[in-house]
């Protein structure tokens, strides 16, 4: 029998990818883990789905949901779909659970993933879900806090660190991701691979070099503060521009040909993934993900159009008792 895994190539995917590998090694003669993200996830099924299928920290695009579910309906094998983001609009968990075996939470995709096959895992284990938990802003849940009081949480965080930022050093490395991957699955430390600790050191100090790019680069338009074509992670450079700019939002975006290709990060007065859901659309483009981080493709000639889409929103959504909307001097 064979199973694919399809996994987002984030520490939370990477970890959820570990524990199902772990949990489910004895069952399955071959498993294949392919790497995927919400845009591709529909054509990554295509090519790479055969047998059983387990499908970790991925969402449903707002695009293709409903073309991606008629995939399933016609698929022969059985599909778990693990994943803690909000599901697009008009889909309900009804429908999602007449298709596949649906695993949702609140918390990360490894900590359902940790409890969902838990029963086939030495309770350990529950430090590999730690590590995605914290590396993806999940590690205020209580299964998180009760778990960490199982170790010494200044190693768990450290932990987590080196394989946040070895993966983030790693982007589209997906052969180094099955690795890091298999290391995993033993239940070994991310800072026992010594080529994920030198990737974190490097990543590390290009972080450094970003923020220096970020304090000259910033521009604030509003309540959002953005970067485009940051040299290093995206996801940083959006935490950078919120920070920097003291506003609600910060967005950084990279070019890749006629699209592109952006994270934001929240002060959590404003649900980004709502806003991103209704916008993305309009601009040939989709989006979503959390309350506070979320991601979005869009053509690059609708990036002022994102940007005062999400000024409106955020001025009708200001949660009462939050900063002013639009800082003086910004914009």
């Amino acid at each position: 029998m064979r199973l694919t895994v399809l996994a987002h190539g984030d520490s939370d995917g990477v970890a959820s990818a570990s524990l199902v590998r772990a949990a489910l090694a004895g069952t399955y003669d071959e498993m294949g883990v392919y790497f995927t993200h919400p845009y591709h996830l529909l054509r990554d099924f295509r090519e790479f789905a055969s047998g059983d299928v387990v499908i970790v920290d991925v969402a449903l695009s707002e695009g293709v949901w409903r073309e991606f579910l008629a995939e399933l309906a016609g698929y022969g094998g059985r599909v778990t779909y693990i994943d803690h983001h909000p599901l697009p609009r008009g889909l309900n968990e009804r429908q999602l659970d007449s298709l596949v075996e649906s695993v949702r939470t609140d918390g990360s995709a490894s900590e359902a993933t940790f409890r969902h096959y838990s029963g086939m895992l030495d309770p350990d284990y529950d430090r590999v879900a730690l590590y995605g938990a914290i590396a993806d802003y999940s590690d205020t849940t209580r299964w998180v806090s009760e778990s960490l009081g199982r170790w010494d949480r200044r190693q768990i965080y450290f932990e987590a660190g080196i394989l946040f930022q070895g993966l983030e050093g790693s982007r589209r490395m997906h052969d180094f991701k099955r690795e890091v991957v298999n290391h995993l699955s033993g239940n070994r430390r991310p800072s026992s691979h010594g080529e994920l600790v030198r990737r974190a050191l490097k990543q590390a100090a290009k972080n450094e070099e970003l923020y220096g790019w970020a304090r000259e680069m910033l521009r604030v338009a509003g309540c959002v503060g953005y970067l485009i074509d940051p040299p290093g992670s995206v996801g940083i450079a959006a935490t950078y521009a919120r920070g920097m700019g003291r506003v609600p939002v910060g967005l950084a975006a990279e070019r890749r040909g006629g699209i592109y290709s952006m994270s934001l990060r929240g002060d959590g007065t404003v649900d980004l993934n709502s806003i991103l859901r209704e916008l993305t659309p309009r601009l040939g483009g989709s989006g979503g993900g959390h309350r506070d981080a979320a991601g979005a493709r869009i053509p690059v000639d609708r990036l002022d159009e994102l940007i005062e889409g999400i000024n409106e929103a955020i001025c009708g959504s200001r949660l009462e008792g939050s900063v002013p909307c639009c800082p003086p001097g910004s914009g």
